[in-house]
């Protein structure tokens, strides 16, 4: 049934000649094995944890096999894009040439143990690397997060607004604050939270900035 759609899908793609965003990386990495003087010499790839399958087929085209083509900088950990899949068997073997960073300049070290949580002691993927988590240290304290655990949609919403009415009148400026919610069927339990504390918002995508005097609010992505 599943590929009776896709070869549907496939169809009406190539009929009105569009291609999706899979397709377009494939079709590069089939052209750049095909040409004699590549474009470039090194390529640095970040959040590498999100690379998928196609695109990984494109950088092992672009660096055609040497040592030293790629820098690739990435955290397993963050991997939430992303179905795993094996590196190695698309050319791009990283085994013992891989060095995990330990020191966290960006995050306080209450909110990194609390995110620690939701993991192992141990991240591997496919390949067979391993990334132990339990050493690593932030550079700075702050304050604890706060984890809320309510009876109903209304009662967080009515939590949500207690502590934004409390954080302002502590002197916290509605532009500093930032709500974000998992999926976008989420977005208007956070801007009624917003509303019932009588501030004004802002709903973020990726045509809208930040606002003076309103509350970010958005989905994680």
């Amino acid at each position: 049934m599943l590929w009776s759609i896709f070869e549907h899908v496939h169809g009406a793609l190539t009929t009105r000649n569009l291609i999706t965003e899979s397709g377009l990386f494939t079709a590069l990495a089939s052209t750049l094995a095909q040409v004699k003087r590549l474009p470039f010499d090194f390529v640095v790839i970040d959040e590498a944890q999100d690379i998928g399958f196609a695109h990984l087929r494109f950088l092992a085209a672009l660096g055609a096999g040497r040592p030293n083509a790629f820098f690739f900088a990435g955290d397993l950990g963050q991997r939430i894009f992303q179905t795993p899949f094996s590196w190695k068997s698309l050319g791009v073997d990283i085994r013992g040439r891989s060095r995990t960073l330990r020191i966290n300049y960006r995050t306080s070290h209450q909110i990194r143990r609390q995110a620690d949580r939701l993991l192992g002691p141990e991240v591997s993927d496919v390949d067979g690397i391993s990334e132990q988590r339990g050493d690593t240290i932030s550079v700075f304290n702050g304050p604890p997060p706060i984890v809320r655990v309510l009876k109903d949609e209304d009662a967080e919403i009515q939590t949500v607004a207690a502590w934004l009415i409390e954080q302002s009148k502590a002197g916290v400026q509605a532009h500093e604050f930032g709500i974000f919610v998992r999926t976008p069927g989420q977005l208007s339990r956070a801007q009624a939270a917003v509303k019932r504390a009588g501030m004004s918002f802002k709903t973020l995508d990726e045509h809208v900035a930040t606002a003076t005097g309103s509350v970010s609010v958005a989905r994680c992505t």
